[in-house]
């Protein structure tokens, strides 16, 4: 299942994402490949709220601002009847023009069943900057194009993005069963 919706967030998170993952106070960090133990060499700015479940130590220790990120995940799922009973990884993604590849590899974010809904959180500069969903066999199933707060959820499924030519793009990325 594929769905798409530009109109869930409640104010609150519209309030909170505004005035804090968006602000120049929240921090992201250099990563040396844009997938995990992939050795692509792509860097990426990520800002890990909760850590893959196969990464966790018994002295994890949940993100201050969990529960306001839970409250995003929740306004998509209530509003288009999705249940979940865990949720496997919470990262906000900042990628822009990296000088090494226009694409992301294509992956899938585990390698176990899991859903994924990506929130769009800003209108990049560069239109262009899609997520591309593929099935099995590596056929094109949709191109989604990025937009302020809009939501895609897809379950397990191959996909990749396009890294922006100008610009940046920022995405919450929440995978859950």
């Amino acid at each position: 299942m594929i769905k798409e919706d530009n109109n869930f967030l409640s104010q609150s998170s519209i309030d909170f994402i505004e005035q804090y993952v968006l602000s120049n106070n929240f921090p992201f960090y250099m990563q040396k490949e844009v997938i995990t133990n992939s050795n692509d060499n792509i860097k990426n700015m990520t800002h890990i709220v909760l850590p893959r479940v196969e990464q966790r130590t018994e002295n994890f220790i949940n993100h201050p601002h969990h529960n306001f990120f839970v409250n995003i995940l929740n306004d998509f799922c209530n509003k288009n009847n999705i249940q979940y009973n865990e949720i496997f990884r919470i990262a906000v993604n900042l990628t822009f023009c990296n000088g090494v590849s226009d694409t992301s590899p294509i992956h899938n974010d585990h390698n176990f069943e899991h859903n994924q809904l990506i929130v769009y959180l800003n209108n990049p500069i560069d239109k262009n900057c899609k997520t591309v969903l593929l099935d099995d066999n590596g056929n094109l199933v949709k191109e989604i194009y990025p937009k302020k707060f809009k939501g895609l959820f897809f379950n397990n499924m191959p996909h990749y993005m396009f890294f922006p030519k100008k610009g940046e793009r920022c995405i919450i990325v929440f995978t859950f069963k």
